[in-house]
Parts: C-alpha cells; sequence; structure tokens
C-alpha cells in the first residue's frame, strides 16, 4: 500500500514535470508568432489596420499621461477602463514603444492648486467636465479631466476622450466617446508622426474667406497636410494636379468660366473638392449699421456646377429654434452701451444627420446664414446627408428681410411646424460618378493642348451651404484668435473644428484612419426598473451564486475522487 502511494507521488510530480516543460516548449516555439484573439461580438479590442501602422510608426518612447483617475461615476468608470484596455493594444503593435500612467490630478485636494491645474490642462488643449457624484444621501460637484496628454520626440498632443452630444443622455455619450477612443488615440498618433505629402489648396481670387478668418482651419490643417494659398486665376488645369484636394470657402464674386472649367478638370481627373458655398449675402457686420437688411444672392455663377454634380443651394435662409445666441444691444448704463445674448434663429446649431465617419461624436456644428440643399435624381451618384437642421426649422426664400427684432420675439414651436418645415439638408456628400459640366460645351480642336475629361467614375466631394463654419473668430482690437467653432460671446464650443478635418481626411486621405470613425459598440444597460423591483433577489443571487458554484465543485471533484482512488 505504501510502495501504492509513492509510485502515484511519483507519477504526479513527473506528469507536473512534463506540463511544466511543455508550457516553456510551447512559449519558446511561439515566442517568434504573435496574435491575439478577440471574441467581443463588435471587436472592440481588435485595433483596424490603420491604427496598427500608426502604432508600428512609433520607434521611439512615446509616454501618455492620462488623467482618469479617481472616485467617478459609473459611467467614466467605464471610460477609464475601455481607454486602458485601448492603449494596451496601441502598446502590444508598438513594440511596447507606447507607455502610460493614469493619475488622478486633484488627489491632493488643494482648491487653489486645482484650480491652477484646470487652467494647465486647458491651456494644454484638454476639456475640464463637471460631474455630479452621489455621496450617501446627497450630491457633490466634482471637475473631472476626460483626456490625455501625449509626449513624444519633445512634443505635447492632447486627447479629449468625451464627445459630448446634442441631446444624447449620459450613458449614450459614454458610449459613443468608447466608440471613438481608438479613432482619437489613433490620430494623436498620426500627428505626432506625421509626414506631410498629400497637398490641399485653398482657392483665393473671387472673395473667398482667407487671412485671419480662416487661420485657425489652415494651422489645423497644416498638422496633416501640405496646406497652399491659391490664386486661381493664375493657374493653369494641369497645375491642379500636384494638389490632391480643394477648399472653396465662401466665394462671394463671379468665378469666371476658365476658373469653373479648371475646377471642373480638377475633379475629373481625382481631385477632391469641399465645397463650402452660401446662396444668399448676409452678415450680422450689416446689422450693426442697420436693425433691418435684405439678403442678396451671390453672383457667384456656380449653380450649374452643382447642378450638374447633382445638388442645389437654394436661394432662401434656414431659421431654426436649434440656434445658437448672437450679441444686441440692449440699451445704455453710464454712457457705455449694454449688450445681452439673445437666440438668433439665423444661427442653426446642427448634430450629425447620420452615424457616417465624417459626423459620428461630433460636437454640433454652428452654422450662421445656411441655406437649404436638395439633392437631385442621379442614380451615378450616391448622397449621403451629414447635416440637417431640427424639425423645428422654416425656409425664407429670397430676398429674405433680416430684421434686428427677430431676436426680441416670442418664437414657438408650432410657427416652425407647418407643412414642409424642418429636417432640411444644409450638407451633404456626393459619391460615384460625376460628368464634366463642360461635356458638350468644350471645343478640343481650340485648345488642342489643353487636356480634357468629360467625366470620371469614381470621385467623391462635399458641399456644405455655409462658408462660416471654416471662419473662426478674432478681435480686430486686441489680435486674439479664437478657436475655430468657439464662440467668443457665448463661450460655446462647437464642432466646426473636428467637422473640417473629418471632411479632408475622408476626401483625401487613403491611410483608412477616418473609417476608425464608423466603429460601433452596442450599448448593453441593464433594466434599472427590472433592478429595482427585484433588488433583493439580486443581490441574494450575487452572494449564494458563487457558493453554490464552489460547492458544486467541490462535491463532483470529492465523486471523481472516490470514484478513482477508493
Amino acid at each position: 500500500m505504501a510502495l501504492n502511494k509513492k509510485s502515484i507521488k511519483y507519477q504526479s510530480i513527473t506528469q507536473l514535470l512534463l506540463v511544466i516543460a511543455l508550457v516553456v516548449l510551447a512559449n519558446l516555439l511561439l515566442s517568434n508568432f504573435f496574435f491575439r484573439l478577440d471574441l467581443t461580438k463588435e471587436k472592440r479590442f481588435s485595433l483596424s489596420d490603420a491604427s496598427k501602422k500608426l502604432a508600428s510608426k512609433v520607434y521611439q518612447p512615446m509616454y501618455i499621461k492620462v488623467y482618469l483617475e479617481g472616485d467617478f461615476p459609473a459611467g467614466f468608470k467605464r471610460l477609464s477602463r475601455s481607454a486602458k484596455e485601448m492603449l494596451d493594444e496601441f502598446s502590444v503593435y508598438s513594440n511596447n514603444n507606447i507607455q502610460y500612467e493614469f493619475i488622478d490630478p486633484f488627489a491632493d485636494g488643494n482648491a487653489k492648486k486645482d484650480n491652477d491645474i484646470i487652467v494647465e490642462l486647458s491651456s494644454k488643449g484638454l476639456q475640464p467636465t463637471n460631474v455630479q457624484i452621489k455621496k450617501e444621501d446627497e450630491f457633490a460637484q466634482k471637475i473631472i479631466v476626460p483626456g490625455a496628454i501625449v509626449y513624444y520626440k519633445g512634443g505635447e498632443f492632447p486627447i479629449n476622450f468625451l464627445k459630448n452630444q446634442f441631446g444624447e443622455n449620459p450613458e449614450e455619450v459614454i458610449n459613443s466617446s468608447i466608440e471613438l477612443l481608438e479613432y482619437e488615440i489613433a490620430n494623436t498618433l498620426r500627428k505626432a508622426t506625421r509626414i506631410k505629402s498629400k497637398k490641399i489648396a485653398i482657392i483665393e481670387d473671387h472673395g473667398e474667406l482667407g487671412g485671419w478668418d480662416i487661420i485657425e482651419a489652415k494651422k489645423m490643417l497644416e498638422e496633416f497636410y501640405e496646406v497652399d494659398n491659391l490664386p486661381l486665376n493664375l493657374q493653369i488645369p494641369q497645375g491642379l494636379n500636384k494638389y490632391t484636394g480643394m477648399i472653396i470657402a465662401k466665394p462671394s464674386r463671379e468665378i469666371p468660366e476658365f476658373d469653373k472649367f479648371k475646377i471642373d478638370q480638377f475633379i475629373m481627373n481625382g481631385g477632391k473638392v469641399l465645397w463650402l458655398v452660401e446662396s444668399q449675402l448676409a452678415e450680422m457686420d450689416s446689422l450693426r449699421r442697420e436693425n433691418i437688411f435684405v439678403s442678396i444672392s451671390y453672383p457667384t455663377h456656380i449653380e450649374d456646377m452643382l447642378f450638374k454634380y447633382g445638388i442645389r443651394i437654394n436661394a432662401n435662409l434656414v431659421q431654426d429654434l436649434q440656434c445658437n445666441a448672437a450679441p444686441f444691444l440692449s440699451g445704455l448704463k453710464n454712457g457705455v452701451p449694454q449688450q445681452k445674448l439673445l437666440p438668433w434663429p439665423f444661427y442653426p446649431v446642427a448634430a450629425g444627420a447620420s452615424d457616417h465617419p465624417i459626423v459620428k461624436g461630433i460636437e454640433p456644428v454652428w452654422f450662421q446664414f445656411a441655406s437649404s440643399i436638395d439633392t437631385l435624381n442621379n442614380p451615378d451618384i450616391r448622397k449621403s446627408v451629414l447635416f440637417r437642421s431640427s424639425p423645428y426649422s422654416r425656409v425664407l426664400s429670397s430676398p429674405v428681410r433680416v430684421d434686428l427684432n427677430t431676436a426680441r420675439l416670442d418664437l414657438q414651436p408650432e410657427m416652425f411646424r407647418q407643412k414642409g418645415n424642418g429636417n432640411f439638408i444644409l450638407g451633404v456628400l456626393l459619391e460615384g460618378k460625376f460628368i464634366s459640366n463642360f461635356q458638350y460645351r468644350y471645343d478640343a480642336s481650340r485648345t488642342p493642348d489643353l487636356p480634357f475629361k468629360d467625366h470620371i467614375d469614381n470621385n467623391k466631394m462635399i458641399v456644405i451651404s455655409d462658408g462660416d463654419i471654416i471662419r473662426n473668430q478674432f478681435s480686430k482690437s486686441t489680435g486674439e484668435v479664437y478657436p475655430l467653432g468657439y464662440d467668443r460671446y457665448t463661450r460655446e464650443q462647437f464642432g466646426n473644428k473636428k467637422l473640417i478635418l473629418n471632411c479632408i481626411d475622408y476626401l483625401c486621405d487613403d491611410s483608412g484612419i477616418i473609417e476608425v470613425r464608423g466603429k460601433e459598440i452596442t450599448l448593453r444597460l441593464l433594466d434599472k426598473g427590472l433592478i429595482k423591483k427585484h433588488r433583493n433577489f439580486y443581490i441574494l443571487l450575487n452572494i449564494l451564486a458563487p457558493i453554490l458554484l464552489i460547492l458544486l465543485f467541490g462535491f463532483i471533484n470529492t465523486y471523481i475522487r472516490k470514484r478513482r482512488y477508493a
């Protein structure tokens, strides 16, 4: 009997040593092979090829300081955990060159020091947010900085994880933010490891926006592209072929036929165009001189081109109850003019109209004196609507009487819910086969040295009926330039900046990073009503179920041992 027990003991030790040897051997053999297994339905832990490629370009140590540590509500804890899991993935594909640390910037609890930290992080590009935290029977306010700073090659690059979505509940906002984690991190890596190659032309010479008006947009685009201000009248059509994309921002004068021909042939040769064009001349500066003005149509004469490409910008202006405010003179105090912020229906604020990567997850966009867009029946061109006005909107046909007193009226939803009102298109993506606007007008015999194409089978362009979405505010008296999309009067930050970059990325960037924005994660929330109703049952289930499973496992194990060794 003793010999048998000794034999069993040696046998067990031998089996253990064999298992250890096999594990070591397997690790040695598989050390040159790399794979990761993602069993989630949405593949939430699987990086796209574009993200893997960007992570592999991090050749030197990169340090990421993440400010998502501390006593948070459940949603922010989920965001923090998801950020950590995503950074783990990026670290693996960077050959561990990406290192990160989660810290609580307000751990000391010093109010004065906390305020200094908020100012410092805000100056670096992070966006603190105020949340409510329940402590026993009361709620307390807490400042959270849901973002990170990336340090690489002596540079600092901010990442904001939280996406503010217009009208969405907090759970959906957190979920949208988690969906975009990969894109935000990958886009920051692209910025940190950038190698400029694609060229973008910002067209001039027809009264387009330029100079201080678009300095923020140009500065942002120059982080990823080579950007040139291009007087179109000085270019030959072939000279545009070195550019991948073109921005036409709010032309106010006539575009001559030959310049239209250059744009047309640029498109026919594969060039991408972001049209930011308006149909009506209407500016707030006019109301500062008079209380009323009447809009007139811009004499750009590009209607035939846009019609040929599949859309029409109508001669009207959109009014929307979902709007930004504007400053208006409310009186004098001690001889000093006093201003008051009032809702201005000519300033629509629109969220993305779909889950398209261009508009998914960006903050609402601020429009100024925008017109409605009609899409035309052309089966060769796919139209994806990017922005619509709210259901509480209407259009006023040109000439539009813009009255200062409109802001002082008590506008009611019923005034905007008449038949045919609401949900007007403000921005659209066009993809597919485009026919040249000069298809039957160009005479090759007159200019044999000028190449001409009458169509292109696959191209894309974006048309937005407001040029001011790319314009940043600046103070003439102080020279201060405000961020693109920031309103100096209401102190609100809109999604204009992100929109412009997304449009150019979708049109011109072939790395595939913009497609990462389309990643979806299903929000699987517990039924709070059911949990509240059967609270005690679920508490007992969570306490007793693990204990019962352990007892069951012990019983089965004892039974098997008795059968084997009895």
